[in-house]
């Protein structure tokens, strides 16, 4: 049985957190089969937002998953990026990189004083237009852009083709929008290891 330090990795939302982990790789291994793919991807996607649901219902909320959470959303869109292109892994590392600044800080990384263009973008949990405007861009532009790699039309829902690159930018303008939010939170992070007191040598 489980001691009370390591109950928190079964409880139910990391539960779904490994379930996500495990479609992800069944989606990984039938990359090039969108039939096989998108719904082991897209219910990776759908059990994203219950597990949240499912933390706050349960009181099983913790930092574990949190943090597995935002992990398995990395992982998810690194493997479209990095399959999908060679300079994919650019983006890839980026957002890796963010998530190391951002949960470096533990929570109060939201709460961080930003500049006005920062907090436009993150202001009330990103929900205000420009917030949904970037990460709708950040989390649905690489799956539509999955689709027209592989000839799906799934997403275009056979729309005419200015409908369906009309979306694409509109996509890739909010993902551009992350860039420089992402940006800013290295650089206070790497202003943070540079302006912290060296420890006693030891």
């Amino acid at each position: 049985m489980a001691t009370p330090r390591f109950q928190v990795l079964w409880y139910v939302p990391n539960v779904i957190g490994y379930i996500r982990l495990a479609l992800l790789l069944a989606a990984w291994l039938t990359f090039d089969i969108p039939m096989l793919f998108l719904p082991f991807y897209t219910t990776s996607i759908i059990l994203d937002g219950i597990d949240g649901w499912a933390a706050r219902k349960l009181n099983q909320v913790s930092a574990f998953g949190a943090w597995l959470d935002v992990a398995v959303d990395c992982v998810g869109r690194s493997l479209l990026w990095c399959c999908l292109y060679q300079w994919g892994f650019f983006i890839a590392c980026l957002e890796w990189l963010v998530f190391v600044c951002t949960h470096n800080m533990g929570p109060a990384w939201r709460s961080t004083t930003a500049p006005w263009w920062v907090e436009a973008v993150m202001a009330k949990g990103f929900k205000t237009p420009a917030g949904t405007f970037a990460i709708t861009g950040l989390h649905v532009l690489p799956l539509w852009l999955y689709g027209h790699v592989k000839g799906v039309q799934l997403y275009s829902w056979h729309l005419p083709p200015t409908v369906h690159y009309t979306a694409i930018l509109l996509l890739a303008a909010g993902r551009a929008l992350c860039v420089p939010v992402e940006l800013w939170f290295v650089w206070n992070h790497v202003h943070f290891l540079i302006s912290e007191k060296p420890g006693p040598a030891t």
